[in-house]
Formats: C-alpha cells, structure tokens, sequence
C-alpha cells in the first residue's frame, strides 16, 4: 500500500502529513483537510466486513462525547477510507510513565463509562475494553486544554442481541464469562464491558493490571481464581468508595455486577467521590510491574480452547469452584459461598489450567508497544 501525500475523499481535500500507525489492516495517518484546516486521522484498508461497513456507516456523520467521532467514509479501488477524530495519545502512554491520584481519577471515570454508556445505547457492546482503545482528544477553548477521553477501535463491537461466548477481546480484560466452552455458544451480556472497565481503572490507580500473568493460561487461571477483593482492600491509598465500585464491576457472576446506569448515577453525584476536576498525572518515581507485552493484542480461542471441567460459581466475587467431572462442559452459577458454607466442594483447588487440554491460538504477532494509539483510531 502507498503511501499517499495528498487524498480526495467524497470531494474533500485532505494534506497527508504523517503515517502514524500501521497493522494488518492497513495504515492510519494523520491528515490536515482544507479549506478548514482542521486536523484528522485517516484510517486506508485492504477489506472490511459486512458487520464493520454497518458498524462505521451506523457512527458516520454522528457527534459523541466520548466516543471516537467518524467524519467520513468511501470506498475507492479496493481500498477502504475512514476520516476519524485525531486524539494524539491513549490512556496506555498516560500510565505507562505517570500514575494518576485517586482524587482526580473521577473525572477519568466519568468519561470513561459516559463512552460506554454510549455504546450500550446503540445496542452495541465494545468486547475490548483496555487503556490503548481510551484516546485523549485535546480541546482548545480559550487558550485552555481539555482533555475529552474517548472509546475507540470498535472492530470487535457486537449487537448486544447478538452477543455469544466467542471470546474475542485482550486477555487481560476479559470476563469470566467469556472464558466459558465455545462448543456451546449461548448469549452473555454488556456486562462483559463493565468487568473490562473494573479492571482498566485498577490499572489506572495501581500501574499494574489486575489479572497479570506471564502467559495466557496464567492471566485467565487469575481471571477465574484470584482473590479479588483482598487486591482491592489492600490499596492502601484508594477511597473506600472507590474500593467498593471496583468489588461491583468486578463481579464474577454477570448478574451480580453493578450496570451502567448505576455507574453512571454514582460517579456523577459529587458527594460520593472526590470532587471533579481535570486529571493530573504525576511522573513515577519506581518502576512498575509491566505486563507480558506479547499478550496485548484482541485474541479468539478455537474450538479446542476449551475449559475441561465443569465448574460453579460459589461466591460472585471468590475464586471459582470446580467439580471434575466427564460430562459436557456448562457453565453454572449457583448459591452464593454464603449458602453453602459447610459444603465439601469449598475445600477443593482452584482451576488448573492443562496446557495440552487447552490449546490456545497463540497469534500474538505484534508487540504492545507498537500497538500505538494511532493505530487503533
């Protein structure tokens, strides 16, 4: 694919001035249109599907807040044009050097699950939430910097009605849930974006993801495994309100994890949390626990990626409970611990995750790091 120096989309001129990502799909740049001179990223594919087609035409010409705006769209000698909104960093780099205090991070939350409010009101679920698809778009107002942070990359995006156990997404982010045997696809819902969200704002506060691990077998034993609410209780420096959100959205059972509009309500009323105001990130003076950055990119587990026990739930926010049983693989959620305290099956060992039974299509081509906020516009 070249790489053009000037573009003409639907009638529109635009002055390519620099390539700023580039992937399997094709490149992005960053662009300047006149007569405006109003400054843009320009994604040129190879191909795209029938579902993003619907998907970028259903987000053409309509303003979010906090969702990557998409300006234009035209197809021109097999290659596809997108015109998006221009957001020079991620919520990825921000972290990646600058840890954010826990009085500021309000506004960062607001933003955040504003833009996944968004998206559910479309009828669409994201599948992928994660730091590198939160861009921070700059406003000038006045002389002054605002910084909007918005939701991107909405190729793994799905129709909640459509919504199945395929696991598509960065395996850090990903609920329990989708984790579930792929043999018998069943419907899972929005909620999947919560727990993603629950997990992006521990990294925020703590520069470490929650559910780390040097593999994909080991990030998804914690997914299933990891004491959740001890890591939360033991950051020392976090709000008990904060402490508690968290504990909601990272819910083990679906139907127990706090909605979107809960969210929205709790974090928008002042009193609850630290008073709003624009983020200021703070460089670190220490090294932090990086993740294992061949494990960033969106992953599908084939069919022989399966969860070779039965298991249930025991308690929505403990480590799942397994019966070792040969019958086909379901996922079932029962009585809270609570319930059943004095059952024998508290006593048995966590998942262990047998490499040979669960084989994982391991296609991580690309290191995260070159996995740049341009690219994912």
């Amino acid at each position: 694919m070249f790489d053009p120096s000037q573009l003409t989309i639907n009638s529109k001129n635009y002055q390519v001035l620099d390539r700023i990502g580039e992937g399997s799909f094709g490149k992005v740049y960053k662009a300047k249109q006149f007569p405006n001179n109003q400054i843009v990223a320009i994604k040129i594919q190879n191909k795209i599907t029938e579902s993003e087609k619907i998907l970028v035409k259903q987000f053409l010409g309509r303003k979010f807040k906090n969702l990557v705006n998409i300006f234009d769209y035209e197809e021109q000698q097999n290659l596809i044009y997108i015109v998006m909104e221009y957001c020079r960093v991620s919520l990825y780099d921000q972290i990646q050097k600058k840890t954010i205090s826990p009085k500021d991070a309000r506004y960062v939350m607001k933003e955040i699950i504003n833009g996944i409010y968004e998206l559910h009101k479309l009828g669409l679920a994201h599948r992928d939430i994660k730091p590198e698809n939160i861009l921070i778009y700059e406003l000038q107002d006045q002389g002054q910097t605002q910084e909007i942070y918005k939701i991107c990359d909405f190729g793994t995006s799905k129709e909640l009605d459509k919504l199945q156990t395929k696991q598509v997404g960065t395996p850090y982010y990903l609920a329990p849930e989708q984790l579930q045997n792929n043999e018998q696809q069943q419907l899972y819902s929005s909620s999947i974006d919560i727990w993603a969200f629950g997990s992006v704002m521990y990294e925020l506060f703590t520069n470490t993801p929650l559910f780390n691990g040097v593999t994909v077998v080991q990030i998804y034993n914690n997914i299933l495994n990891l004491d959740i609410n001890q890591k939360i209780d033991n950051l020392k420096d976090l709000e008990l309100k904060y402490k508690n959100l968290l504990k909601r959205m990272l819910q083990r059972n679906p139907n127990d994890r706090i909605n979107i509009d809960q969210i929205k309500k709790e974090i928008e009323e002042k009193r609850s949390f630290s008073v709003d105001r624009k983020p200021q990130f703070i460089n670190n003076n220490f090294q932090f626990a990086k993740k294992n950055l061949d494990l960033k990119t969106p992953v599908q587990i084939n069919q022989s990626a399966i969860i070779n026990t039965n298991y249930q739930m025991t308690n929505s926010n403990a480590p799942l409970q397994f019966q070792n049983q040969n019958q086909q693989n379901q996922f079932k959620i029962l009585a809270p611990c609570s319930n059943i305290q004095n059952s024998q099956q508290i006593a048995k060992p966590p998942l262990k995750f047998n490499q040979n039974q669960f084989q994982i299509q391991q296609k991580f081509t690309q290191h995260r790091q070159n996995n740049s906020v341009s690219d994912k516009q």
